[in-house]
């Protein structure tokens, strides 16, 4: 019964946070959630679609623009 995990892009991700001149941690903070999970979810590249709503919402951007297109 895995939760199906959506594929994130980190370059996307990354260029997003430095537009808006922000950290991981800061990123992070603002969006509730510890910066070493954050961290890892940007290593592994995937996440929840629900933790992917949070980190698009805290970029001000929609889910589309930061998972990777198949």
């Amino acid at each position: 019964k895995g939760v199906r995990k959506m594929q994130i892009s980190k370059q996307r991700i990354q260029a997003l946070m430095a537009e808006q001149k922000l950290t991981a941690k800061n990123l992070a903070q603002k969006i509730g959630m510890m910066p070493q999970n954050f961290s890892g979810i940007l290593s592994r590249g995937s996440c929840r679609p629900v933790t992917a709503a949070r980190i698009a919402e805290g970029l001000g951007v929609s889910v589309s623009e930061i998972v990777k297109e198949d």
